[in-house]
């Protein structure tokens, strides 16, 4: 039986101890980037630099990041512009691109008609590595995904868990230095999603630079320190998931004791402004003389507030917000 390894077993060789890649320089450097498909235009315009170890491209169906990522890779190439990955200019050094590469495609299956060991395996011979050394980082990378002796079993009967350990292990085999994942937690359930993106996290902390497609905001926000936004083609949002969640200036929300639709009502007719009533408090505007308002009527009304705070806003609102304010040229 195959001794299970960590994650940090598979750290890649050219990252630092225990601390993602992220820093000055971008890994991922776009130009004036426009690409068109069957006569459409997708990509429009779209300059970026990304340095984030963890990177979410998020956007709705037909928003162009299936057609970036290819782009990314050199499988697609543009009308204009330029495209630098890991300092490698695309499409023209694709290749020495995809052998630093991993890439788990959404859509892509595992190779049929063997078991587990055989794909990653096959997937770690078609990255040019012989097969004796394939085999070895294939299990090296089964192990710390933590798939068992159903590595064994024919891939045909595998869970859809499993299906995407395998796919992530394809990805793995050859110790890239880029992860390039395209919607890895689809079709898992809630336990086994959690997991998963524990995985990544993982991937991530070993020295990985990971970029995420994903239609599941609450993954985004999970794994990556950075966020790219495309919508209609063109960049909605660009850098830190943070400074889209910030809170909202003058933005308060109380909670505690008698804290209530009643308090609200009260705190209404004293003038506070933009009041509403929460299932467990009350939000509203203030500055700093909203503030010795808001606290006079909590004293005068008997109102124990417990907590005070700014409110942060949610990712969803704030990516709607930011995908409103695209304007495709």
């Amino acid at each position: 039986m195959a001794t299970e390894r960590p994650l940090s077993d598979l750290r890649f060789a050219g990252g630092s101890e225990g601390t993602p890649h992220g820093g000055a320089e971008p890994w991922i450097a776009v130009e004036g980037l426009r690409l068109s498909r069957a006569g459409r235009l997708i990509l429009h315009d779209i300059s970026i630099q990304l340095r984030g170890s963890a990177i979410g491209l998020i956007g709705a169906n037909g928003a162009g990041k299936s057609t970036f990522i290819g782009a990314l890779l050199g499988v697609l190439r543009p009308d204009s512009g330029s495209i630098r990955v890991l300092d490698l200019d695309i499409p023209r050094r694709a290749l020495e691109l995809r052998t630093r590469a991993g890439v788990m495609a959404e859509q892509a299956g595992i190779f049929p008609g063997g078991s587990g060991v055989e794909a990653v395996t096959f997937a770690g011979m078609l990255s040019g590595l012989p097969r004796r050394e394939a085999l070895r980082r294939a299990h090296r990378a089964l192990d710390a995904l933590d798939v068992g002796e159903e590595r064994y079993r024919p891939t045909r009967g595998y869970s859809t868990g499993m299906r995407q350990r395998c796919k992530l292990g394809m990805a793995l085999v050859h110790d890239p230095e880029v992860l390039i994942l395209d919607e890895p937690t689809v079709g898992l359930d809630p336990e086994g999603r959690t997991q998963f993106l524990g995985l990544i996290r993982d991937l991530r902390e070993s020295g990985r630079r990971i970029l995420l497609s994903t239609h599941v905001l609450h993954d985004a926000e999970s794994v990556c320190d950075e966020l790219l936004l495309i919508e209609g083609g063109a960049i909605g949002y660009q850098g830190a998931i943070s400074a889209l969640t910030q809170p909202r200036s003058g933005r308060w929300r109380a909670s505690g004791d008698r804290c209530d639709r009643a308090f609200a009502q009260q705190l209404i007719q004293a003038g506070v402004a933009a009041v509403n009533a929460l299932p467990d408090g009350v939000e509203f505007e203030a500055d700093d003389a909203g503030l010795r308002l808001f606290w006079r009527v909590a004293a005068e009304n008997q109102v124990a507030v417990r907590r005070l705070g700014q409110d942060g806003a949610r990712l969803e609102d704030a990516v709607i917000e930011a995908m409103g304010h695209v304007r495709p040229s």
